[in-house]
């Protein structure tokens, strides 16, 4: 599937978290849903985003998320282990070599302006003290996010790092 757009119906799934037990995006009708894609959390650059995402919920506390990664479930229930972590955490899927429910979401890899801003971000989270755990997604993913509003439409598009003002 191609990119989405602003407007375009947000294509439903059904998924085990490993975290809140299974995960459909239909049972969030009626509320806005930020639903994110990253790599897994052996990347530094996902640390950091999570952590950003994690203070981004402080400020939109009603905001419904739904996060999915290419971790190994178990490894994602020891990262988020002890973070207050109130969201369902998906460990996508691969299969054939690919993620399908990234592909559902039309994401793909990250394009010369994201690889370029991971290397600076990458920088910064190693400052930070992050440090890269075990390879376990394809390391040329990009990430992304999507806004879906109460009706199931896609209400903002962003692929790319985290950027929150992006999602208004």
């Amino acid at each position: 599937m191609g990119r989405l757009r602003r407007g375009d119906a947000a294509p439903d799934f059904t998924r085990d978290s490993v975290n809140m037990g299974r995960v459909s995006l239909g049972d969030y009708r009626g509320q806005n849903v930020l639903l994110l894609f990253s790599r897994y959390f052996g990347c530094p650059v996902c640390q950091l985003e999570f952590d950003e995402l994690l203070e981004f919920r402080r400020i939109r506390p009603g905001l419904r998320v739904v996060y999915v990664n290419q971790s190994l479930p178990e490894s994602a229930r020891v990262y988020i282990e002890g973070r207050g972590v109130d969201f369902p955490v998906i460990a996508a899927e691969k299969s054939g070599g690919r993620y399908p429910l990234y592909d559902l979401y039309g994401v793909g890899g990250l394009g010369p302006v994201a690889a370029v801003e991971i290397l600076f971000k990458g920088r910064r989270a190693l400052r930070l003290g992050k440090r890269h755990g075990p390879y376990e997604g394809i390391e040329t993913q990009s990430p992304a996010q999507f806004l879906i509003d109460g009706e199931g439409r896609i209400a903002s598009a962003h692929y790319g790092l985290f950027k929150p003002e992006k999602l208004q």
